[in-house]
């Protein structure tokens, strides 16, 4: 069965993140959009505003499955109420509420990227967070760099960000009715396949990074195929 794949990144990323999984999808058979707001929005827009931005870029299509990595958790759990989707799938990133505000990034991370801001609120590039090596190997980061153009393309596609942006909210309508899967590839989100689990979805596990999606495509792409089948059947 080929399925219709919306694959949506973290604002705090360029879509070319979920390229290499897009491909390896789209070898299989299956259609993969990847929408692109930082292509055509500088500066960035508004938590609040991504998905209006979001919606110019995403082709018609018949009930898609929606997957959102890291940050774009909620912005998938916002689009199920706008697009015409089957099911969603969060990969290594916060489960959103099931309804009500949603923040880009949980508090204690909030916290955390305040310390970072500069004297006029702007922060570094998210891949300059980091700070240490165990969340730069967490996060994938040290296995990019072991690959200077690589490393160099990726950081150049990432947005400058103020502190003041993370302020914002967006306001979900009640999404968790809708089939949902949760795919963990780094330890950093235990506690969200832990969350996903207690919701009664469906998880996978894969040993990796956060940046699973454009580290290990292959495989990213294989737990999306069966956790979308998976989902899609339970309708069925």
């Amino acid at each position: 069965m080929s399925l219709d794949f919306i694959l949506v990144a973290g604002p705090l990323v360029r879509a070319s993140s979920w390229e290499p999984t897009a491909r390896h999808l789209r070898e299989a058979g299956h259609r993969a959009q990847v929408p692109d707001v930082l292509a055509y929005h500088q500066p960035p827009p508004s938590w609040r505003a991504w998905n209006s931005y979001l919606l110019e870029l995403i082709a018609p299509c018949s009930e898609a499955v929606l997957v959102g990595h890291s940050s774009a958790s909620a912005l998938v759990a916002d689009l199920a109420a706008k697009v015409p989707c089957q099911c969603l799938i969060i990969v290594d990133g916060e489960v959103p509420p099931s309804q009500g505000a949603a923040s880009p990034v949980r508090p204690a991370l909030r916290d955390f990227i305040k310390s970072l801001a500069g004297p006029d609120g702007t922060l570094p590039i998210w891949s300059r967070w980091l700070g240490d090596a165990r969340r730069t190997s967490l996060v994938g980061l040290d296995i990019l760099a072991s690959d200077p153009i690589a490393l160099a393309e990726f950081e150049s596609g990432l947005p400058r960000l103020s502190v003041d942006w993370f302020d914002d909210t967006i306001e979900l309508a009640n999404w968790d009715r809708m089939p949902a899967g949760f795919i963990q590839t780094s330890a950093i989100y235990d506690h969200s396949a832990a969350e996903a689990q207690r919701r009664g979805w469906p998880v996978a596990r894969l040993q990796g990074t956060h940046l699973h999606p454009t580290l290990s495509p292959a495989e990213t792409a294989g737990a999306i195929i069966a956790m979308s089948h998976q989902l899609v059947s339970s309708v069925g």
